[in-house]
């Protein structure tokens, strides 16, 4: 094949494929929830068949077989990462060029995420108490 071609197809395709990317991890995310949910779906309809007891964790939505939200670890990892990221942006294009703002747009969420984090915690302590 012409060199020109093979030029011209990948400054198409490399495009196509980062914009189409999303959308088929999206459905492949898609397509396994509802085989999941339709299996569960025909493993109570055997149940029922055969008339035996249907447990509660089948009839549960998928939300509640998660774990509670404040009991996941790490609720700390992804500000502390975003800080990390932005500071070390800052630094790289300090030394690079006079580009460091843009450093400041991970580090400012990640202080914001420490900071929302900071206010649930407080929030949540704040409820438990029970004072007469």
């Amino acid at each position: 094949m012409d060199p020109q071609v093979i030029h011209s197809l990948t400054g198409l395709l490399v495009p196509l494929f980062g914009m189409l990317l999303p959308i088929i991890i999206i459905a492949i995310v898609m397509y396994g929830r509802h085989v999941n949910s339709r299996q569960r779906h025909e493993l109570i309809g055997r149940l029922i068949e055969k008339g035996l007891p249907i447990p509660p964790e089948l009839l549960a939505p998928q939300s509640d077989l998660l774990p509670a939200k404040s009991s996941r670890p790490g609720k700390l990892l992804w500000p502390m990462t975003m800080i990390g990221a932005g500071v070390g942006l800052i630094i790289f294009l300090v030394v690079e060029g006079d580009n460091w703002g843009i450093g400041a747009i991970p580090l400012a969420i990640g202080l914001a995420q420490l900071l929302a984090w900071k206010f649930e915690r407080k929030a949540d302590s704040g409820a438990t108490d029970d004072k007469p």
